[in-house]
């Protein structure tokens, strides 16, 4: 659908979204229409957001982190940290408990984090310096590092990528590359897999064993209370649906609704709350294992290509929810940086022309991966295709959900054999704003992110960045990578978003969590038409 058919789609709906007639509805029930559909459980095999918010709901976490980022103790009760910062001890809270009703252990933790740090950017760097991760009983255990470490309370909080999630051993023994298919955690709701249907719900039930703590809620710190006796994510795919649908009082909640239709949400009495001040940072990922994309020419070609103005508009037209932005940690983060910046970047087709030729390009159809299903990334998609063919590309545009662009993008295979070229995807910018947490930024060859991209010396200076002395060091640092990242180009960023989130005003206790979505704390009032 073009934007012209999306506008005047929105403003076909103004009637009957003002005149809509809100159903009773005095449930317990929390109905939300979240981002994507569900389609994996492992919040370690996959990158996936939506799995990782499912992972929140589910899970509980060493630590969570408060609005402005800071780690703050979750499962823990105390922890110490000796003088010379290499041995760290900590105890759980007492009364953890799975949902199948076992106890959580010290040998819980243990094994959790083992199988979280072969998939992390940083659980790898942590465990590169680790002598001993062990249980001392069933309450505390021991971290006991080589080299000081300063980002490990940062990665056991961080809410993107693969999530330090503690499971039962029994299940976080299996391999660190094999998903995971039950889902037990001891965090405040308990995945109803049987009322699981892929495609078009996902329910969970309020944890009637779990004790929160006894503080302010904040960001994904302090007490996660639950109000609410069932949550129902409902699978609507159609923007226009999903809005009408809250409109109309029969769902209560929806993640990332199309701007759009904000204005027509106010007028109908729903509430928009913006929870995050980092947004989202929008990128091109290229296979760096296959032609073109093999040679650093034909991506830095892209640099040169891509107008974020040009992408942001067709996504979102609204400049009060956008931000033309090439830093590679985010604008907004402390690490903003223009350092390395190009000259000409996202202004310069006849360069990107030209760089395309130099690389070697001939004419074969390049594979791009079509996410239909979340509107601005089908939006973006079409015009990454038309830029391509300006420059004289041919291109494959294959049609797919964003599950499916998941499960796909891993595939190493030759684009003409089930592999890929090139595709759009977003990341948290909370996630992605700094040189480890930001995923897409490793160039560890095998195990990068999909993409594949491989530099030894640019990776190097990501594994050094938390061994840093201090913090102006690590910013010297950040900048050194982000003009190495402009050389090498693991991916293209197309702008940053800030997506709020609409609900009905009858809800309450809505939590800004940057980076993802919680719905705990969330109160549902007592039915009044909207």
């Amino acid at each position: 659908m073009k934007r012209r058919e999306f506008l005047a789609g929105a403003a076909s709906l103004t009637g009957v979204i003002v005149a809509g007639c809100t159903p009773p509805d005095d449930t317990n029930v929390l109905r939300a229409v979240l981002h994507a559909d569900l389609q994996s459980l492992d919040p370690i095999v996959t990158t996936i957001g939506i799995v990782q918010r499912h992972a929140l709901m589910t899970y509980d976490f060493l630590f969570g982190r408060d609005a402005a980022g800071t780690p703050k103790p979750q499962m823990v009760d105390r922890w110490s940290m000796s003088e010379d910062r290499l041995t760290w001890e900590f105890s759980l809270r007492k009364g953890l408990q799975f949902h199948d009703g076992a106890s959580v252990t010290a040998e819980d933790v243990v094994v959790s984090l083992r199988r979280w740090a072969a998939r992390d950017a940083y659980g790898r760097q942590i465990f590169a310096v680790t002598e001993r991760l062990s249980a001392v009983d069933d309450q505390r255990f021991v971290w006991q590092l080589n080299q000081p470490y300063g980002l490990l309370l940062h990665a056991l909080s961080k809410t993107g990528g693969p999530v330090a999630a503690i499971m039962p051993a029994r299940i976080a023994a299996t391999g660190p590359t094999t998903p995971i298919e039950e889902s037990i955690g001891s965090g405040p709701f308990v995945f109803d897999h049987d009322a699981w249907v892929p495609g078009a719900k996902v329910v969970y039930r309020r944890n009637a064993a779990y004790v929160p703590r006894d503080e302010t809620p904040n960001g994904t710190a302090g007490g996660k209370n639950v109000y609410v006796d069932t949550v129902e994510w409902i699978n609507i795919r159609d923007p226009q649906s999903a809005v009408l649908a809250l409109a109309n009082g029969e769902i209560d909640f929806v993640e990332n609704p199309s701007p759009e239709f904000l204005p027509l949400l106010r007028d109908a009495g729903v509430v928009i709350q913006r929870t995050d001040t980092l947004g989202f940072q929008g990128m091109l990922r290229m296979n760096h294992l296959h032609p073109p994309f093999d040679d650093e020419r034909a991506r830095q070609a892209l640099l040169y290509l891509i107008d974020q103005e040009r992408y942001l508009q067709a996504m979102f037209g609204d400049p009060e929810v956008t931000q033309a932005c090439t830093a590679f940690f985010v604008c907004g983060s402390p690490l903003e940086s223009e350092v390395g910046l190009p000259d000409g970047i996202g202004k310069n087709r006849d360069k990107a022309r030209q760089l395309m030729k130099e690389a070697g390009y001939d004419g074969r159809p390049l594979v791009i991966l079509h996410p239909t299903d979340i509107q601005f990334m089908n939006l973006a998609t079409l015009v990454l295709a038309e830029d391509l063919k300006s420059i004289g590309v041919n291109v494959d545009l294959q049609a797919m959900d964003f599950g499916a662009m998941g499960s796909r993008r891993v595939n190493r295979s030759a684009p003409e054999a089930g592999g890929w070229h090139i595709g759009l995807t977003y990341w948290p910018g909370g996630n992605v704003s700094d040189p480890v947490g930001n995923v897409p930024m490793q160039a560890n060859c095998d195990q990068a992110w999909p993409g594949w991209p491989c530099d030894a010396e640019h990776q190097a200076m990501i594994d050094a960045y938390p061994f840093a002395p201090d913090d102006r060091s690590r910013r010297e640092l950040a900048d050194r990578i982000q003009a190495s990242a402009y050389k090498l180009v693991p991916y293209v960023p197309i702008g940053q978003w800030f997506a709020p989130v609409a609900y009905s005003p009858r809800i309450s206790g809505v939590l800004a969590v940057p980076g993802s979505t919680v719905l705990w704390n969330v109160d549902k009032g007592p039915y009044r038409p909207i």
